[in-house]
């Protein structure tokens, strides 16, 4: 099966007979990459959003899926007697990485305080992670020198001959 490279453009006008045409390369916009691919149906490459409200309201609703996850994570952090310092160090780094993905890729297409809202809350989020990472290396050094003196205990405490 030989694949053309057509470009197709879906538009909704309330005249019937009116022709649109678009220079592709010029379009400026949201491009998103879809990744469900189904047997048997049209093959969509690439999309791009051009009505600024809707891309709008896609990145809002990526961001809000992505803090929502990060919020249960440091939840299941907070509830767990023995959190594990990898996960932690996992989950810092998806908030750290969603802070630049939103300063570096989305500013243009956010409202001005939607973007410093979600900037404020993503650093409570790391701010939170880290003082969780400190507070277990803490742990960890303080018994290590916990340890540490009971041995240096036992060895002093045992008899000679």
């Amino acid at each position: 099966m030989i694949m053309d490279k057509r470009s197709y453009s879906v538009s909704r006008s309330e005249k019937s007979n009116e022709v649109v045409y678009f220079e592709y390369d010029k379009i400026d916009g949201y491009k998103v990459t879809p990744k469900a691919k189904k047997k048997d149906s049209i093959e969509v490459s690439k999309i791009v959003f051009i009505n600024d409200s809707m891309s709008e309201k896609i990145i809002r609703k990526k961001i809000d899926k992505k803090i929502a996850y990060l919020l249960s994570q440091l939840k299941l952090i907070e509830e767990d007697g023995n959190p594990d310092e990898g996960g932690i160090k996992r989950n810092l780094m998806d908030a750290e990485k969603l802070k630049l993905q939103i300063i570096n890729n989305y500013v243009k297409y956010l409202g001005n305080t939607y973007q410093s809202l979600t900037l404020k809350k993503i650093q409570i989020i790391i701010n939170q992670l880290r003082f969780k990472l400190y507070t277990i290396r803490d742990l960890e050094r303080e018994n290590f020198f916990y340890m540490d003196r009971e041995e240096d205990y036992n060895m002093n405490t045992r008899r000679g001959r």
